[in-house]
């Protein structure tokens, strides 16, 4: 049977899990068995505690915790911290005997590719014997296994390609281009796409473009479509899609309703495009929007235009609302929907709903402007019915759709709704000389809405004990405003002294809190666990000055030199990184700086140009990933925004497999002058949609004509229309097609015609 904290520990924050685990590891070290039973608890064990078990417990233990997680790596709300994950993989792909056993798979995702490449040969030869094919790679360490696999066999047969399994979403586009000449036929053909439709993971953009462009070619192209498969076929630009038939249309319709997670990953602008040329062809512009077309576009529905939005059927709007809140909703839609709740037809307004009509409205209630949140009944409004609404909305966004739905301003704009939802009828907004004390929140009341949303005098008057078992969650909340902040730390120095006795496990719950501690502060704090160093290192906004003073903490506190720091404090240190001189960058151990790689290029650093060129010097070690001119895509994916800091002349050698494993933070991070000498037209030539649209102002005003010539080329097969580079685009309707074809075609010739300034 299992222990009783595998029930409550998915709803249980780290610290928590930490309390519980210090409890059960007190009499000693943990063994095997005790680990095991840790399951999701496991969340709460030291870094410094697993990097002290040998690697044969660790991998015995690592299936059984997997089966309590439902993902081990992070950013999964319930998966390890980024160092605990770094601490293990690191320690197991160490470990001779791993190569054979299926029990680093949960960890895979976040394995560092270092750790994996010194086994690239042990994996190819048992690649027919083991789990290499049916293992679920992350794209760079499938990119560089299938590299290794091409090498030994370099007439690879389609045959034995399609026994790689789960590898195949490494494949290069040149094997693909080679196996689509060889056999073109249809048959051959849709044998690929299905073997990439049953890949793991998210096929790497390059990859997809690729697929796209060949097949693009064929004959026989638009009889592929359902072999695509949503994710493909969603690759495709709206210049392709535009010219679908009826039939293809449908199809794609089918495809993305039966699969929506790809168009919800797309960017609004692609959203909405896509959208309108399926309500085109399905001929929804005329009439009443109705039941019968709102359900043939699923997920699709709210992003037709705002004006065929705006004539969905009311008598199904009013029977189906639970249908209706399941889905995702732009800011535009948001306010069309709250018009249409006062519509008399609907619910009239909102001065007149009761209780009833609250409950069938539920999170649409955050839809309504402050205006008309006024005007709803003060007695309607309890607490109870505050909590209700708040967690239905906390569900949705923690469901398959909401999870991928928001955007960060129609967050936003929704927490400034909760806000004035909670405060204006808990009676914080409306003071009058006679009116209750407001309300003071407990800890469960904190889960259901949000620390954010109550005011600062509210968390201040929390009793001690309720405020302590709050505090991580408090710490944890982004939304909370500068003098929240201030006023929460406040209270804690009241509670628990001066910042130089804080212990390790209270710096953790701070979180964003630890902003608004001085610099004499910043430098009194003890930083000697991977937890409180994460908590630090997760700011992005530290200052120079402060960056440099917590990088000399670290060190102080944790008696080492910068050449001693592993691969999980580095990865613990986070933003913490750029406040290392160069001359103590250039002493990190190469090895360890690049298993860090994986975390620290995800992050927008704010180092110096000459930190960031230290920086990669540290990865062409021979130990590391070697010289820059055999970088792979699978280099280049797994170092991300590191990228942006290659010298010039790096930079300026770059081939197209290169350019494709740079990430779009990547590119936005190159300095313009940089971008402007390295990237001449025919490497902008070579960039994705994903990162033309990344490329900044700054940037693009260093930019030749030329360049932005060819840029626009990139861009435009997805915008549809002219790329306005002193805005974002020129609002063209769909009628203006021959004038962007005429723009793009003369961006063409310049680009092809003219060299370069």
């Amino acid at each position: 049977m299992e222990p009783w904290f595998y029930s409550v520990a998915n709803i249980m924050y780290v610290f928590q899990a930490s309390i519980i685990v210090d409890k059960l590891s007190s009499s000693g070290e943990l063994n095997p068995a005790q680990l095991q039973q840790l399951g999701s608890l496991i969340v709460g064990v030291k870094t410094e505690d697993l990097l002290s078990l040998t690697s044969d417990r660790l991998l015995s233990s690592l299936h059984a915790v997997a089966h309590h997680i439902p993902a081990l790596c992070p950013p999964h709300k319930q998966g390890l911290r980024p160092a605990q994950a770094n601490a293990i993989a690191t320690k197991l792909w160490g470990f001779p005997e791993v190569v054979n056993w299926n029990d680093v798979e949960p960890l895979l995702d976040c394995t560092p590719l270092l750790s994996v490449m010194p086994r690239i040969r042990v994996l190819v030869n048992n690649v027919k014997l083991s789990s290499t094919s049916t293992t679920s790679w992350n794209t760079q360490q499938a990119k560089a296994i299938f590299k290794e696999v091409l090498d030994r066999n370099p007439n690879l047969s389609k045959r034995d390609f399609l026994r790689l399994g789960t590898l195949g979403q490494g494949v290069s586009c040149k094997f693909l281009q080679k196996q689509f000449k060889d056999d073109p036929s249809p048959s051959s053909v849709r044998d690929f796409l299905a073997f990439l439709r049953q890949q793991p993971g998210l096929l790497h953009t390059s990859l997809k473009n690729c697929v796209i462009k060949e097949l693009k070619e064929f004959a026989f192209f638009s009889e592929l479509l359902e072999d695509f498969g949503a994710e493909l076929a969603l690759s495709m630009p709206v210049s392709t899609i535009k010219k679908f038939s009826t039939k293809m249309m449908d199809t794609l319709r089918k495809m993305i309703i039966e699969d929506s997670r790809h168009f919800l990953l797309l960017s609004r602008a692609k959203q909405q495009l896509l959208v309108d040329k399926i309500a085109q062809r399905m001929d929804m512009y005329t009439g009443v929007f109705t039941e019968e077309e709102f359900r043939s576009l699923g997920i699709m529905a709210p992003f037709v235009k705002d004006e065929v939005f705006i004539r969905v059927d009311r008598n199904f709007f009013i029977e189906n609302l639970d249908f209706l809140k399941e889905l995702c909703y732009s800011s535009s839609k948001m306010e069309i929907m709250a018009r249409i709740l006062e519509e008399p037809a609907v619910f009239g307004p909102v001065q007149n709903w009761n209780q009833t009509t609250l409950s069938q409205v539920d999170r649409f209630l955050f839809f309504l402007p402050t205006s008309k949140l006024q005007e709803i009944s003060q007695v309607l409004m309890t607490v109870g019915r505050i909590e209700k609404v708040f967690m239905s909305h906390r569900q949705w966004e923690s469901g398959d759709v909401g999870i991928h739905c928001l955007k960060e301003n129609e967050k936003e704009k929704i927490f400034d709704q909760q806000e004035f939802v909670l405060q204006f009828f808990l009676g914080f907004l409306r003071m009058r000389p006679n009116s209750p004390a407001p309300m003071v929140p407990t800890c469960e009341i904190l889960h259901t809405t949000a620390p954010s949303v109550w005011t600062p005098n509210s968390l201040m008057n929390m009793p001690s004990s309720a405020f302590s078992t709050c505090l991580e969650l408090i710490g944890q909340d982004p939304f909370l405003t500068s003098y929240q902040r201030e006023e929460v730390l406040k209270r804690v120095k009241e509670m628990y002294g001066p910042v130089s006795s804080f212990s390790q496990s209270l710096i953790f719950q701070l979180g964003v809190i630890v902003t608004k501690m001085s610099l004499e502060e910043l430098g009194a704090l003890r930083l000697t666990e991977r937890r409180s160093i994460a908590t630090m290192g997760a700011v992005s906004s530290w200052n120079e000055r402060q960056l440099a003073l917590l990088f000399s903490n670290v060190l102080n506190s944790s008696r080492k030199s910068p050449s001693q720091l592993d691969s999980s404090t580095l990865v613990a240190m986070g933003y913490i990184v750029c406040g290392a001189t160069t001359a103590e960058i250039k002493s990190f151990n190469n090895v360890e700086f690049s298993k860090a790689v994986l975390w620290l290029g995800r992050l927008r650093l704010s180092c110096l140009e000459e930190q960031l060129l230290a920086l990669v010097q540290l990865l062409i070690h021979p130990l590391a990933f070697g010289d820059m001119s055999s970088w792979g895509t699978d280099v280049f994916i797994e170092i991300g925004v590191l990228a942006a800091a290659l010298p010039d002349i790096a930079m300026s050698a770059l081939v197209k497999e290169q350019v494709e494993g740079i990430s779009p933070l990547a590119i936005s991070m190159i300095s313009p002058q940089k971008f402007n000498v390295t990237f001449d037209s025919k490497k902008i030539a070579m960039l994705s949609y994903n990162q033309a649209i990344a490329v900044t102002k700054d940037q693009l005003d260093r930019l030749s004509q030329v360049q932005k010539s060819a840029l626009a080329v990139v861009m435009n097969p997805w915008e549809d229309q002219p790329v306005n580079f002193r805005g974002r685009l020129l609002g063209l309707a769909p009628s203006h097609g021959p004038v962007c074809l005429t723009l793009v075609l003369l961006m063409l010739l310049t680009v092809l015609l003219c060299p370069d300034t």
